[in-house]
C-alpha cells in the first residue's frame, strides 16, 4: 500500500488477538478468572483477522525475490499450522463463543501450542524482514 508491503502492517492484529486469547486460558487454569468467553472471542477475532494477515502476506509474497522464497514458505508453514491449532481450539471451546464454559484440557493445550508455533512463525517472519531484507525498500539514489 503506498510503496509499502500490507502484511507487516497487518499481522500485529491477530498475533495480539491470538496470543492473548492463550494468556486467558491460562488465567483460567490457574484459577485467576473464569472468561471463557473473552478467550473465545479473542479467538475468534484473531482467527479472523488471521485471514486478513494471510491475504495481505500472499500479496506481498508475490514481490519477494526468488531466493528468499523457501524461508517464506517456512514463515507461511508455521503460521498456517498455528491458525489451524488456534481453529481447532476454537471449535473444542465452541460453547464459549456465547456465554461462558469451562475449557477442556484439549482445549489449552491446543492454544498454547498454537501460540508456541505462531510464536515460531513470526521469528521467521522477522527473519524474511531483519535478515533476508523482505518488504525493505532499497534507498533512492
Amino acid at each position: 500500500m503506498f510503496g509499502h508491503p500490507l502484511h507487516p502492517a497487518v499481522v500485529h492484529f491477530p498475533l495480539a488477538l491470538l496470543l492473548s486469547a492463550t494468556f486467558t486460558d491460562a488465567l483460567w487454569v490457574l484459577g485467576v478468572t473464569g472468561a471463557t468467553h473473552f478467550g473465545a472471542l479473542l479467538m475468534a477475532g484473531g482467527l479472523g483477522m488471521g485471514l486478513v494477515a494471510a491475504t495481505a502476506g500472499m500479496v506481498d509474497f508475490a514481490k519477494l525475490d526468488q531466493a528468499i522464497v523457501p524461508n517464506a514458505m517456512q514463515h507461511m508453514a508455521a503460521v498456517s499450522l498455528a491458525w489451524l491449532g488456534y481453529a481447532v481450539a476454537l471449535y473444542l471451546r465452541k460453547d464459549s463463543l456465547f456465554a461462558e464454559a469451562p475449557l477442556s484440557a484439549a482445549t489449552v493445550a491446543a492454544s498454547a501450542l498454537s501460540a508456541a508455533v505462531l510464536a515460531l512463525g513470526g521469528w521467521l517472519g522477522g527473519k524474511l524482514v531483519y535478515s533476508f531484507g523482505a518488504g525493505v525498500s532499497k534507498p533512492r539514489q
